[in-house]
């Protein structure tokens, strides 16, 4: 299909259909008639070569085409609004949804900070968060589904946008009275014993050094970075006894054993407070690293740069806190 030669308004007529349901509505929305929306439909169902609506006793059923074609298009409407000067986006009246994905990491550190901003600000405005454990967060990003993406990055391409949040270290984290408490931990000594390893996508297949490819993208899924590390920071190979899906999971399991646990600073000082577990030096020296976010460049409404804002400033609390 050339776009030149293709009618641009038949993609408002899809998103009024699609959003509201029924071609009576739509016509309402748009202020035309319903004869001049199915006249619409049908062009846009030739151009397209799918039904994208079927009739049923309740409205008009999208097909999986349609489905698939609705977000792309909402966002290039949007985009295109937002290019001709569209309306300013004013927090305090807005009613809409935003989606950002995150780890339990994020969700413990910044998120709360940010929904405790968002709540005074723009009391109408939802947060959804779409869980780090999908392996396609990368094309939720690409076609909207997700605004934006919190963190540990290598490769981030040219199409999306990246800002520095944070940043945080790791630390080793075991229960109370266990063997490395009692004395100074060396490198040969912290690989006596099992590691309870974060793997958000539960699955080593496909990773490069515990990132993920997608895209483009390589961000981190695999976040026992002491014990993934281990053969080049300490010559010795850490034994990966367990393999849980989120930070959350590890105080229970290191209560009762004497397994150990590489997990973020200030996760761990949570873990202390609420667990009472332990934090003990890593051998090899502190390992530092970047929390960022990342986005799709095309995302340009003011609402979106908006989001962004509020994701620093929820982050700029947490690292002046310490």
């Amino acid at each position: 299909m050339q776009l030149r030669s293709f009618d641009l308004n038949l993609l408002t007529i899809f998103e009024a259909v699609f959003e509201e349901g029924s071609i009576a509505a739509a016509s309402v929305r748009l202020s035309l008639s319903q004869s001049a929306i199915s006249h619409a439909l049908r062009r846009l169902r030739r151009a397209l070569s799918d039904e994208l609506f079927v009739r049923e006793a309740d409205g008009m059923r999208p097909t999986p085409k349609a489905r698939q074609f609705a977000i792309p298009v909402k966002n290039a409407l949007d985009r295109i609004a937002s290019a001709l000067g569209g309306e300013p986006f004013e927090p305090a009246h807005a009613i809409r949804t935003f989606a950002i994905g995150a780890s339990d990491y994020a969700c413990t550190m910044i998120i709360p900070r940010l929904v405790e901003s968002v709540a005074v600000a723009a009391p109408s405005v939802d947060i959804r968060v779409v869980p780090a454990n999908r392996v396609d967060m990368v094309q939720q990003l690409d076609v909207g589904e997700v605004d934006v993406a919190i963190g540990w990055f290598a490769t981030v391409p040219e199409r999306f946008g990246r800002m520095k949040l944070l940043d945080e270290g790791y630390v080793l984290v075991v229960r109370p009275g266990h063997p490395l408490t009692s004395e100074v931990p060396t490198v040969e000594r912290l690989l006596d014993f099992s590691h309870v390893a974060v793997n958000y996508v539960g699955s080593n297949a496909g990773l490069v050094d515990g990132y993920l490819p997608e895209r483009g993208v390589l961000r981190r899924v695999h976040m026992e970075v002491i014990a993934l590390e281990a053969p080049q920071r300490l010559g010795k190979d850490a034994r990966m006894a367990v393999c849980v899906p989120h930070f959350w999971c590890v105080p229970p399991i290191l209560l009762r054993c004497d397994m150990i646990a590489s997990v973020p600073r200030r996760l761990a000082i949570e873990f202390v407070k609420r667990f009472g577990l332990v934090m003990i030096p890593d051998p090899a020296g502190p390992l530092e690293i970047e929390v960022e976010g990342i986005w799709h460049r095309q995302e340009i409404e003011p609402a979106m740069t908006w989001l962004r804002e509020q994701i620093r400033l929820a982050a700029a609390k947490l690292q002046a806190a310490g």
